[in-house]
């Protein structure tokens, strides 16, 4: 038995399958292995991946159930939770299987094209339900701790099928709602509708959002009808592309959670190592998911390698992985690291090995982490209702009523400027999110500090909130090429850190690409920062543009669209510079928190009622020479500890803290490689 005295903060939950074909040899390396790795909890993954039967036959799950007992016993021996996850609810992908032979009448997914699946199932079709439920009581017979229902609760990428599901069913509750029987293509033509969408496109949305609001409600009620104990948690693909469904958060967890705990698995991304980079979108989806959920929910996030190998992901980058998750305050991780084919996973023991080795570095950071506190930045906007109100344009793909920002995170966060969804002093915000908030809303944005895009300054002028944004004009956003011959951003205004002949390419977002931009008409009482210069160098359109109004709001403009311009090319020492000015001018130099040092951090702050917790990820395979964070803090710091290699925090000689006004700068004169992530607490009390 292991020792049970120690708090597990780094809670790790192993996501594992056993075949029948293999299962005694990985149930016995199970308990052999799992207390060794410093494993908390076993899900055992049920009809898999590979050789999943699609629609799990009932017959089969039955046999099954038996060595779902087994495994628990041996697990309760060993200390060690049991929790299930079943592979599918309704399916992600048919894979050459047809699920209606096997369930006559069986409803399956229609896709916005008119594509059908023939194994994932259409959510309101009541064969589905009938069978799932019986399904669903043999697993809540096991008394599982949890029950997780997999990401494919969703109405898209139910592959063949992209965007669903518009099958009979789903028209006939349609038609009802509106009045009059109405057709799949009416119905899209009516959402890609350009400009002003279509009524019918929140009506659909609506829909959406109730009907699996009650289609989790009946999951959860079957299961508790067994196993009321049983917690179920939620697989989600982030709050974004949910938008495409409408789908109400905080209803949709409640009527999962029926009444017991609430648990939620953001999803990781980074299924194969491709960049470090790729971590940005890690770190965003557990924030912005987190955000979206009931206060209270219990989050272990996902950290999985397909197909399973060293191939395809290294140990240090799982690592990292998991680092990310119990630094931005996770409570565990959800680790699917082998395969489902019944290979032993001492096959690939670097995974193992590592997660033992860094489970009490990881307990030290999460612990710390996990007190009760705010993380600072500026604030990105999400709003569920995004896709309601987004304006497309002609000929526009249903992909495109996905919410907008994913840009505006990245290029902060790669600047150095950490990002948060909690209320904050300074807001960013890009493409047409600023559609879904009210008037008094916006207003109230406009009184603190607001960096635009071409795109939201679009939105806002609409609105008629040129004069609180400071532009008299600003045309729709279009390609730079069909405006004549164009060469560059000139940031020239020294006080934000520009200078003359200080050039940002515009073959952005990457080497053969052009942004495109809106020629915008400033106030008068605006200050040009930058702007749009021909090959001669002459400047001809102002390009950003900081305005003061008249409600004490600071407003900057960039006449640049990001969503077409963000890549590797937008990334510059000089766009770090320009960003970093900005944002200070718009907090009045009282910047929550910045970094500089090197390229590409993942940087962040938390603010508890003892502790200040920094935290950098050096996202470049170069070494950061030094890391230097600067902070807004009234406050006298007492203590300065960093995290050591052996789990400890102590202190160091080597950060320094200067005050800078109202702020500080806390100097770390140490390398940071990208395997060595640094953090340092700073206590005040």
């Amino acid at each position: 038995m292991r020792d049970k005295k120690k708090i597990s903060y780094a809670w790790y939950a192993l996501r594992r399958t056993l075949p029948p074909w293999s299962f005694d040899e990985n149930l016995q390396e199970l308990i052999q292995y799992l207390p060794r790795y410093g494993v908390d909890e076993l899900i055992v993954k049920i009809d898999t991946e590979e050789f999943t039967h699609g629609q799990p036959p009932y017959d089969w799950v039955k046999n099954y159930q038996s060595s779902l007992f087994r495994i628990k016993e041996a697990m309760t021996k060993i200390g060690i939770l049991f929790s299930l996850n079943p592979w599918i609810t309704t399916g992600h992908c048919d894979r050459g299987r047809d699920a209606r032979k096997q369930l006559p009448g069986l409803q399956t997914v229609v896709g916005h094209d008119g594509t059908e699946c023939t194994c994932c199932a259409c959510p309101l079709s009541s064969v589905w339900r009938e069978h799932v439920a019986k399904v669903w009581r043999l697993y809540a017979e096991t008394k599982p701790h949890i029950i997780w229902i997999e990401d494919d609760i969703r109405t898209f990428n139910h592959a063949p099928v992209r965007f669903g599901c518009f099958c009979k069913d789903h028209m006939n509750e349609f038609s009802r709602r509106v009045g009059k029987k109405i057709s799949r293509e009416e119905l899209v033509a009516a959402m890609l509708k350009p400009g002003k969408p279509h009524p019918w496109r929140a009506i659909y949305l609506e829909m959406q959002a109730e009907l699996m609001i009650d289609t989790v409600s009946f999951l959860a009620k079957v299961v508790h009808g067994v196993s009321p104990e049983t917690n179920l948690g939620l697989m989600s693909s982030g709050p974004r592309i949910h938008a495409l469904e409408g789908r109400r958060w905080k209803e949709f967890a409640l009527a999962m959670a029926d009444g017991r705990k609430i648990y939620s698995r953001p999803p990781m991304g980074n299924y194969n190592e491709d960049s470090l980079r790729g971590f940005y979108y890690s770190h965003d989806s557990i924030k912005l998911t987190r955000f979206c959920m009931p206060e209270g929910t219990i989050e272990q996030t996902e950290v999985e390698n397909v197909p399973f190998t060293q191939y395809s992901k290294s140990a240090v980058f799982t690592f990292l992985e998991m680092a990310i998750s119990f630094a931005y305050g996770s409570h565990g991780v959800t680790m699917n690291l082998f395969d489902h084919c019944g290979t032993p996973m001492q096959s690939e023991p670097v995974f193992g090995k590592i997660i033992s080795e860094k489970k009490e570095f990881l307990n030290s950071l999460a612990e710390r982490a996990q007190a009760s506190g705010v993380y600072r930045g500026v604030r990105l906007l999400h709003h569920q209702n995004a896709s309601y109100v987004k304006h497309v344009s002609e000929k526009a793909d249903y992909y495109s009523l996905v919410e907008d920002g994913y840009e505006a995170m990245q290029a902060m966060e790669s600047h150095g400027i950490p990002t948060t969804y909690e209320d904050s002093g300074i807001i960013v915000s890009t493409g047409q999110v600023l559609r879904a908030f009210s008037d008094l809303e916006i207003t109230k944005m406009l009184g603190k500090g607001i960096f635009l895009d071409a795109a939201a300054t679009r939105v806002l002028y609409e609105r008629g909130f040129g004069r609180l944004i400071g532009v008299e004009s600003i045309e729709k956003p279009v390609n730079i090429d069909l405006m004549g011959a164009f060469s560059a951003e000139e940031f020239f205004n020294e006080k934000f850190g520009g200078k003359e002949k200080c050039f940002l390419t515009l073959t952005i977002p990457h080497l053969g690409g052009r942004p495109s931009f809106s020629v915008l008409k400033p106030a008068k009482k605006a200050e040009i920062i930058s702007s749009i210069v021909d090959p001669d160098a002459r400047r001809i359109h102002p390009c950003m543009m900081a305005y003061e109004n008249d409600i004490g709001g600071r407003v900057i403009v960039h006449g640049i669209d990001w969503a077409s311009a963000y890549g590797v090319a937008f990334n510059h020492t000089f766009r770090r510079v320009q960003l970093q000015r900005t944002i200070k001018w718009l907090a009045r130099e009282k910047i929550p928190v910045c970094v500089n040092g090197g390229v590409y951090p993942l940087a962040f702050r938390k603010d508890t009622e003892q502790f200040i917790l920094l935290g950098l990820f050096n996202l470049s395979l170069d070494p950061w020479p030094y890391v230097e964070f600067e902070i807004e803090c009234q406050s006298q710091i007492k203590k300065a500890e960093i995290l050591m290699d052996d789990a400890r925090w102590q202190r160091s000689s080597k950060i320094s803290i200067k005050r800078k006004e109202s702020c500080l700068i806390v100097k770390y004169h140490n390398a940071v490689p990208f395997e060595k992530p640094l953090f340092i607490t700073l206590w005040w009390k």
